[in-house]
């Protein structure tokens, strides 16, 4: 049986970080976090060397590694509390329209929440699933996603036994077209008003995308 979204988010943390009651060590980290933000936002993360992190965070570059093992252990620890918050209202979402409360035509209120949580961070999901951005925050966000609707289908699927291999099929699928879809929207690939969108702050409402991606979830194309 798939692990817990929650183990899984600890089984991926670096041996070279973790929790730590030493205030010195948090107040690097956070430096060490905001840098590597700051810089994914100004250039291509294949363009972001220990270095440059070192030198926005006004430390030595010998002090990054202390904490962490590489560029993509601070990247994914950087943005561990966006994922979060997505991971967060995939495990409330229910996935099928036979276990909606109300109409079956109505968007999920926590897919919403999902897809809101991701706009006020687009800036963030614009980089790290962009052409250019981070393979592992793209994978294991899919993988935890899947974990979480996994778990969530097993559920809604009652007292009988599912089928786990059609189960983890579906989980996947629902979770590499969802991140496909924020990948794309938070890049402004979805807004036709003018031009390609990419610089828009702005596009497809929330409740558009939300809605039009629950309307493909549960086989009512709109």
């Amino acid at each position: 049986m798939p692990t817990s979204p929650t183990s899984s988010t600890s089984a991926d943390t670096s041996t070279t970080r973790g929790s730590s009651r030493d205030p010195r060590v948090r107040r690097t980290r956070a430096l060490l976090r905001t840098a590597v933000l700051e810089l994914a936002m100004e250039k291509d993360l294949d363009g972001i060397t220990m270095g440059d992190i070192a030198e926005r965070a006004q430390v030595n570059r010998a002090t990054v590694y202390l904490h962490y093992k590489d560029r993509e252990d601070l990247l994914l620890d950087a943005t561990e509390s966006t994922m979060e918050g997505v991971l967060e209202a995939a495990r409330a979402c229910r996935l099928t329209a036979d276990a909606q409360e109300l109409s079956p035509d109505a968007t999920p209120v926590h897919l919403v929440r999902l897809f809101d949580h991701v706009h006020r961070h687009r800036a963030v999901y614009r980089r790290m699933l962009g052409e250019d951005g981070s393979p592992r925050f793209a994978a294991r966000l899919e993988r935890l996603l899947a974990q979480a609707w996994s778990e969530q289908l097993r559920a809604e699927a009652g007292s009988g036994r599912p089928d786990e291999g059609a189960l983890l099929v579906q989980a996947h699928f629902l979770s590499g077209a969802v991140l496909s879809v924020i990948g794309r929207w938070t890049r402004g690939d979805f807004d036709t008003s003018a031009g390609d969108g990419r610089d828009r702050a702005d596009g497809m409402s929330t409740e558009r995308v939300a809605g039009l991606t629950w309307s493909l979830i549960a086989g009512r194309p709109r």
